[in-house]
């Protein structure tokens, strides 16, 4: 609510300041300004600098994209039509008056009105905009079968066992596009469901601060010191256990390095830091009933701010933990990895992850309302298999609008990644399952 506000209240202050500068601003300074904007927006967009996500700067960089959503396309062309063409409009009365322009400008209007109107209808209808997300999940299902027919290096019969019965090493959980509380469901359950002789490390990635308090504190929300009953021996141990404490304390966080590393390091010097998505993730997972013993099988990496720059941040972090034989070394890029992610995401995050050379096989999760459970019976055609006629594919609604946007917004995303050479598609090439096949040479003439 105070977030929404805001964002009225800036908009009340800057349209009437938006229409002075419009009226007084040369027109020719307008190309300068849109040039320089655009050009500082690409390329924010493109360097994903961490300071965009402290307060300031992020409320001007949502600020500068909001044209290129659905809701800002609506409303810009919308403002030009109403503001621009139709501010000037004359017409005079008489029967020698030539009001051929001002007809011309109706005419435009009346064409440009209607493709808003179109585009609106598009958006906010059942049918369409159920659409376009199954259309995305669908790519996201053949992300998921191809993760787990991609070759696998020289792979043991042990491993190989292993993959087919779905053992891993880390289940990762993306903390991007929340709500993020079904992966963890799923991590929960997969976590639960495995061998008790060998339980996968759960990591959970999300780099963007807090905006609702605590903003700083001590890793997965851990409770602070209260002297003389709570000591920061105490919440040491909740966050890197010494060796005569056990299963209290995380599996790793890159903040606190030295405690994991250097068990005998002394506690006085924990200072507090900035709490990230994947901080509040973790207080999710360890105060859920019956899984008090999780806490030990936890990473937390605070730093990854979207897919891509989580792949960066996982890939570092895994050699850090194997470089401090906290994780099993892998030569062989034959680690056994999950990537949990939501359904509408999970073809960009796979494709990726395979781009980063991470060897991860996929699963979705996500709530009943925002994906579907069976694509074929329960998407419009083409997606579902059969041309189903319903009534509420006629009917509009703010949730099919809130779709369309989720769905336009992930198309942006594929873009912007296609053309900084991060995606390899395509999705239905003919990778081999594992074992990757020998290759079979032609002998030579004799």
């Amino acid at each position: 609510m105070f977030d929404l506000l805001t964002n009225i209240l800036i908009w009340i202050i800057a349209i009437p300041v938006f229409i002075i500068l419009f009226r007084a601003i040369p027109k020719d300074w307008f190309r300068i300004f849109g040039l320089v904007i655009f050009t500082a927006l690409v390329v924010i967009i493109f360097a994903s600098f961490r300071f965009v996500e402290d307060p300031v700067p992020k409320i001007v960089v949502e600020f500068l994209s909001f044209p290129f959503t659905l809701t800002g396309i609506i409303l810009l062309l919308l403002f030009f039509n109403f503001w621009l063409r139709l501010k000037d409009l004359k017409i005079k009365s008489g029967d020698k008056v030539d009001n051929k322009g001002a007809a011309d400008k109706v005419a435009i209007v009346t064409k440009e009105i209607l493709i808003v109107l179109i585009l609106f209808a598009v958006s906010t209808n059942n049918a369409t905009s159920e659409l376009f997300t199954c259309y995305l999940e669908q790519q996201g299902a053949n992300a998921i079968e191809q993760s787990y027919r991609r070759p696998v290096r020289n792979l043991s019969e042990q491993e190989l066992l292993d993959f087919r019965r779905g053992v891993y090493d880390l289940i990762v959980v993306l903390a991007e596009n929340p709500p993020y509380e079904p992966r963890l469901q799923e991590a929960i359950r997969l976590w639960n469901a495995a061998n008790p002789q060998q339980k996968p490390y759960i990591l959970l990635s999300g780099g963007r601060h807090t905006t609702h308090p605590p903003t700083k504190g001590y890793p997965c929300l851990t409770a602070p010191e209260s002297p003389p009953i709570r000591t920061k021996e105490n919440v040491r141990n909740e966050i890197a256990s010494r060796a005569e404490v056990t299963n209290i304390g995380l599996r790793y966080d890159p903040r606190y390095e030295g405690y994991f590393t250097n068990p005998a390091s002394p506690s006085d010097a924990l200072p507090q830091v900035d709490l990230t998505e994947a901080d509040r993730m973790c207080a999710v997972l360890t105060n859920l009933p019956n899984f008090s013993g999780i806490r030990p099988f936890i990473i937390i990496e605070p730093s990854g701010l979207t897919i891509r720059s989580s792949g960066d941040e996982i890939a570092k972090l895994i050699k850090t933990l194997e470089k401090n034989k906290l994780l099993r070394e892998d030569q062989r890029n034959s680690r056994r990895m999950l990537l949990i992610t939501s359904p509408i995401e999970a073809t960009r995050a796979f494709l990726s992850f395979r781009n980063q050379e991470l060897n991860a096989s996929l699963t979705t999760a996500g709530y009943p309302s925002d994906s579907h459970t069976d694509l074929a019976k329960q998407c419009p055609w083409p997606i579902g298999k059969q041309f189903q006629i319903q009534y509420r594919y006629f009917l509009f609604n703010a949730t099919s609008f809130v779709r369309s946007e989720r769905a336009w917004t992930e198309l942006k995303e594929l873009i912007f990644y296609t053309l900084r050479f991060w995606l390899r598609p395509p999705l239905t090439d003919e990778s081999p399952y594992y074992p990757k096949p020998a290759v079979e040479t032609t002998p030579a003439p004799k």
